[in-house]
């Protein structure tokens, strides 16, 4: 197992597709033995994938204070509080989560607050509501889906994907609007040309959709391939952004 093969296994077990403790995958567990830096990231992935129940605390300063301590003991594993806000679109309502470095989360499919906290609550440490704190990536929601926006400014957080996925989002977070890339020319631009399966499932967890325009990501042969929030919705950003969409054939812009 190589470095890279053993990132994207990372990110397979955080995003929970493999079956199993990530202390019963040998091969991963044989590599962490040679690899100190692989050692560290096997580390970070038991963490996040340890229960995150908040236990109940007493009141008053002194439970206020162990709730902080706590927080701060989850956040250091990887788990940031996060506050949240939502914001209807011609997709549905967008619900967008930020942490103290930037927007951690975008979710197209949670029904109602409670459903995207508990979605969310394997994350992150805290959540809690906040409109205020994702004001700013509302309003350019907003925008963009007025046809009034381009380019996304807002800071978005990372720290919770593996050092493989957040190439991948870094790459496709420069594709720009109106453009589209195969998952080829994605694998060959992060220096991995035989990762295009590697990088369709990074893709596959992007945390920030829309932000991080992974919906611009199609299959070699001008095929749609998928999306996080399901083809119908990939259909429409697709749409949006100028390009002729069929159910399975995307006609890139000259």
């Amino acid at each position: 197992m190589t470095c890279e093969e053993f990132g994207q296994r990372a990110d397979r077990h955080i995003a929970g597709d493999v079956v199993g403790a990530v202390d019963d995958d040998v091969a991963m567990l044989a590599h962490a033995v040679t690899c100190s830096r692989c050692g560290s990231l096997l580390r970070s992935v038991r963490a996040l994938r340890a229960p995150t129940a908040m236990p109940s605390l007493p009141a008053g300063d002194g439970g206020r204070r162990a709730t902080r301590r706590l927080r701060d003991q989850l956040a250091r594993t990887g788990r940031p509080s996060v506050r949240f806000g939502s914001v209807e679109t011609p997709i549905g309502r967008l619900f967008v989560g930020a942490s103290e470095r930037g927007i951690y989360d975008v979710t197209f499919d949670a029904r109602d607050e409670g459903r995207y906290i508990a979605r969310l609550a394997r994350r992150a440490c805290d959540v809690t509501a906040d409109r205020h704190a994702v004001a700013a990536a509302l309003e350019e929601l907003s925008a963009y889906f007025a046809g009034e926006l381009m380019r996304f400014t807002v800071p978005v957080d990372l720290s919770g994907v593996t050092d493989f996925t957040a190439r991948v989002l870094r790459a496709t977070r420069r594709i720009p609007f109106g453009r589209i890339r195969s998952y080829g020319e994605i694998a060959h631009r992060i220096g991995s040309p035989r990762a295009s399966r590697a990088v369709g499932g990074a893709l596959g967890r992007n945390p920030v959709p829309i932000l991080i325009p992974c919906h611009r990501v199609i299959a070699g042969g001008g095929g749609i391939g998928g999306f996080t929030g399901g083809l119908p919705t990939k259909r429409a950003l697709l749409r949006i952004e100028g390009h002729a969409v069929s159910a399975t054939v995307v006609r890139k812009t000259p």
